[in-house]
């Protein structure tokens, strides 16, 4: 049986993005969305961590903050690893973003962004 694994979310930044250049080429990103479901005093919110790579971490960090919209589309990885302390054996469950777009006013960066940064690029990845 043939699987897939796509994943695509709209919801909002729930902290700025943690950037970390792992080397001169390679860069990572991680933050997490918000996801309402549900009406009025029946809403629920959802949490899910994402992680962002290289030319998509750079353009999140760089225009997107903690509060901001986000169109995303990407993949579910899990990792595993066993807790030092307990022994027990951990999971995460996570989104691998491959594609992402802002659904907030293009061409505005955040505000401790340069003019400089600001005038490198748009505002958003297109699907």
């Amino acid at each position: 049986m043939a699987s897939l694994n796509r994943v695509i979310l709209a919801g909002n930044l729930t902290r700025d993005v943690e950037i970390k250049n792992i080397s001169d080429e390679l860069t990572v990103g991680n933050t997490s969305i918000a996801i309402n479901e549900g009406y009025k005093d029946k809403q629920t919110t959802h949490f899910i961590d994402i992680t962002l790579w290289n030319h998509t971490a750079k353009f999140a960090n760089t225009y997107l903050g903690k509060g901001s919209g986000v169109l995303l589309e990407g993949r579910l990885q899990q990792d595993r690893w066993q807790d030092k302390d307990s022994g027990q054996n951990r999971s995460k469950v996570y989104v691998v973003v491959d594609k992402l777009e802002s659904l907030d006013k293009k061409g505005e960066p955040r505000a401790e962004v340069t003019e400089v940064a600001a005038t490198e690029g748009s505002a958003s990845i297109p699907f």
